[in-house]
């Protein structure tokens, strides 16, 4: 898959020069159509899901495209973990989800916090363009944007042109507004503790100096390790003396899923990433291999 970049696997920062981004693609059409119209520029495609990343991959296979790239990850890991600073001159929103509710504020895409990674990774002069339907998200923008220092802004009814999704149709055919919010990028934005997390070069495995094992009572517990660091255990397997685990963690908001085996060795265990899960190697899945192996130590279970 030449169009797929892995962020497990690849080696960051990407060495991509002022190229655009499309945050939430869905179909895939309108990055394709801006691909095909600018053949001498690079394009990269955010999801989150593997639906519309494969059929985005589908399209530029069966239309040979070779200057779109994709990956599945949220948008804020992506530009934080992908992207060198002052690398990116446009960025593109199509009907982003406002998460209209208060307590949903954190996943909006255009947050303070959000709209600073962007202003980081963005080249001088380069621009964060968000089409919506939703004036509300808008006036939110407007003000989070006051907040990183970063931007111009303009607000503008926009001439809706090919490729029209089938959102605009039904909306333009029922006469409702929509809103282009352009953010261009004049300085560089206040600084601000931002969330991150920090990549290793390998996961340990590590040994548990115990003749026998019980995983029974770790099934559906949720444990704290620091602060913004947890972990949940969903399952757990047996096959003769040998265990799985099957554990999620968040490491300052960001997720990762994966399976713990716990392998018996003469009177010994010892603890891992199983072989099969693909991880990103960060220093809080270390972590939490380091804690697994003391609460089974310590039998703090």
């Amino acid at each position: 898959m030449f169009n797929y970049i892995d962020y497990r696997k690849v080696e960051k920062p990407l060495s991509l020069k002022n190229f655009t981004v499309e945050i939430g693609f869905g179909g895939g059409d309108y990055i394709v159509s801006l691909a095909k119209e600018r053949k001498d520029e690079v394009f990269f495609g955010i999801e989150k899901s593997w639906i519309p990343v494969n059929k985005l991959l589908n399209k530029c296979k069966k239309e040979d495209i070779k200057n779109i790239y994709c990956t599945k990850i949220d948008a804020y890991w992506a530009f934080q973990l992908l992207f060198e600073d002052c690398s990116v001159k446009e960025i593109i929103m199509n009907y982003p989800d406002p998460w209209p509710k208060k307590s949903h504020e954190d996943k909006r895409l255009t947050s303070t916090e959000n709209l600073h990674i962007y202003a980081k990774k963005l080249i001088h002069g380069g621009t964060i363009r968000v089409r919506t339907d939703d004036y509300l998200l808008v006036d939110y923008t407007l003000r989070e944007c006051e907040k990183t220092g970063a931007f111009d802004s303009e607000v503008i009814k926009p001439v809706i042109k090919e490729p029209i999704t089938k959102y605009e149709k039904k909306w333009l055919s029922i006469g409702k507004s929509i809103w282009d919010l352009i953010l261009t990028k004049n300085k560089d934005p206040f600084p601000l503790k931002i969330r991150q997390i920090k990549e290793v070069r390998e996961l340990y495995p590590i040994r548990i100096s115990l003749e026998n094992i019980n995983t029974e009572s770790l099934i559906n517990r949720e444990f704290k390790i620091e602060n913004n660091l947890y972990i949940k255990i969903f399952s757990a397997w047996r096959k003769n003396e040998d265990f799985a685990i099957e554990v999620l963690l968040s490491e300052n908001g960001f997720l990762q899923s994966f399976l713990v085996t716990i392998k018996k060795r003469d009177s010994y265990y010892i603890i891992n990433i199983s072989k099969f899960s693909e991880v990103l190697k960060t220093e809080g899945i270390k972590k939490a291999l380091l804690f697994l192996s003391k609460v089974l130590e310590e039998k703090k279970i």
